[in-house]
Protein backbone atom coordinates (compact mmCIF):
# COMPACT_ATOMS: atom_id res chain seq x y z
CA UNK A 1 0.00 0.00 0.00
CA UNK A 2 2.51 2.45 0.67
CA UNK A 3 4.67 1.43 -2.45
CA UNK A 4 1.36 2.20 -4.13
CA UNK A 5 1.06 5.80 -2.71
CA UNK A 6 4.67 6.80 -3.32
CA UNK A 7 4.46 5.38 -6.74
CA UNK A 8 1.23 7.81 -7.45
CA UNK A 9 3.19 10.66 -6.00
CA UNK A 10 5.86 10.12 -8.17
CA UNK A 11 3.95 9.62 -11.12
CA UNK A 12 1.36 12.74 -10.61
CA UNK A 13 4.84 14.75 -10.11
CA UNK A 14 6.56 13.44 -13.45
CA UNK A 15 2.87 13.95 -15.18
CA UNK A 16 2.64 17.73 -13.83
CA UNK A 17 6.69 18.20 -14.93
CA UNK A 18 5.27 16.72 -18.58
CA UNK A 19 2.61 19.15 -18.90
CA UNK A 20 4.16 22.36 -17.63
CA UNK A 21 7.53 21.51 -20.41
CA UNK A 22 4.86 21.74 -23.09
CA UNK A 23 3.03 24.89 -21.90
CA UNK A 24 6.22 26.34 -21.61
CA UNK A 25 6.05 26.11 -25.72
CA UNK A 26 3.91 28.12 -27.60
CA UNK A 27 3.44 25.05 -30.30
CA UNK A 28 2.77 22.82 -26.67
CA UNK A 29 -0.16 25.27 -25.60
CA UNK A 30 -1.34 25.11 -29.07
CA UNK A 31 -1.12 21.47 -29.17
CA UNK A 32 -3.02 21.12 -25.61
CA UNK A 33 -5.60 23.09 -27.19
CA UNK A 34 -6.17 20.96 -29.97
CA UNK A 35 -6.29 17.62 -28.12
CA UNK A 36 -9.16 19.56 -25.50
CA UNK A 37 -10.70 20.65 -28.53
CA UNK A 38 -10.62 17.33 -30.72
CA UNK A 39 -12.11 15.42 -27.79
CA UNK A 40 -14.89 17.25 -27.34
CA UNK A 41 -14.35 18.07 -23.72
CA UNK A 42 -16.87 20.52 -23.42
CA UNK A 43 -19.60 19.47 -25.55
CA UNK A 44 -22.48 17.23 -24.41
CA UNK A 45 -21.57 13.43 -25.65
CA UNK A 46 -24.72 13.14 -26.82
CA UNK A 47 -25.39 15.36 -29.47
CA UNK A 48 -26.12 14.56 -33.13
CA UNK A 49 -25.99 10.91 -31.96
CA UNK A 50 -28.54 8.91 -33.82
CA UNK A 51 -26.83 5.87 -32.10
CA UNK A 52 -26.01 4.90 -28.81
CA UNK A 53 -22.76 3.72 -29.52
CA UNK A 54 -21.64 6.99 -31.00
CA UNK A 55 -22.66 8.47 -28.04
CA UNK A 56 -20.31 6.01 -25.57
CA UNK A 57 -17.54 6.21 -28.26
CA UNK A 58 -18.25 10.55 -27.79
CA UNK A 59 -18.05 9.78 -24.02
CA UNK A 60 -14.64 7.84 -24.35
CA UNK A 61 -13.35 10.59 -26.39
CA UNK A 62 -14.60 13.15 -23.57
CA UNK A 63 -12.57 11.30 -21.08
CA UNK A 64 -9.50 10.90 -22.62
CA UNK A 65 -9.88 15.08 -23.13
CA UNK A 66 -11.35 15.35 -19.00
CA UNK A 67 -7.67 13.46 -18.51
CA UNK A 68 -5.78 16.01 -20.50
CA UNK A 69 -7.54 19.17 -18.88
CA UNK A 70 -6.91 17.40 -15.50
CA UNK A 71 -2.71 17.04 -16.62
CA UNK A 72 -2.91 20.92 -17.77
CA UNK A 73 -5.06 22.01 -14.50
CA UNK A 74 -2.74 20.16 -12.07
CA UNK A 75 0.34 22.00 -14.00
CA UNK A 76 -0.78 25.64 -13.83
CA UNK A 77 -4.12 26.14 -13.07
CA UNK A 78 -6.39 27.79 -15.50
CA UNK A 79 -3.94 26.58 -18.68
CA UNK A 80 -6.44 24.69 -20.61
CA UNK A 81 -8.62 27.09 -21.15
CA UNK A 82 -5.84 29.59 -22.22
CA UNK A 83 -4.97 26.35 -24.33
CA UNK A 84 -8.08 26.34 -26.48
CA UNK A 85 -8.05 30.09 -26.51
CA UNK A 86 -4.93 29.56 -28.11
CA UNK A 87 -5.29 27.13 -30.04
CA UNK A 88 -8.64 28.81 -31.70
CA UNK A 89 -6.44 32.18 -32.59
CA UNK A 90 -4.00 29.62 -34.31
CA UNK A 91 -6.87 27.97 -35.71
CA UNK A 92 -7.91 31.51 -37.38
CA UNK A 93 -4.44 32.38 -38.79
CA UNK A 94 -4.41 29.38 -40.70
CA UNK A 95 -7.75 29.88 -42.07
CA UNK A 96 -6.78 32.90 -43.03
CA UNK A 97 -3.46 32.31 -44.79
CA UNK A 98 -5.51 29.42 -46.15
CA UNK A 99 -8.34 32.17 -47.60
CA UNK A 100 -5.26 34.51 -48.75
CA UNK A 101 -3.52 31.69 -50.89
CA UNK A 102 -6.66 30.53 -52.56
CA UNK A 103 -7.33 34.28 -53.77
CA UNK A 104 -4.08 34.42 -54.49
CA UNK A 105 -2.27 36.24 -52.22
CA UNK A 106 0.82 34.18 -51.80
CA UNK A 107 2.06 32.74 -48.95
CA UNK A 108 2.73 34.20 -45.92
Amino acid sequence: MVFDEAFREERLKGETKLASALLDLPEGRIFCGLLLEETGFLRNSARDSPTPEETYFREGERNAGQRVFEFLWRAAGSAPLACMAEYGAWLAEVKERAERNANGGGCA
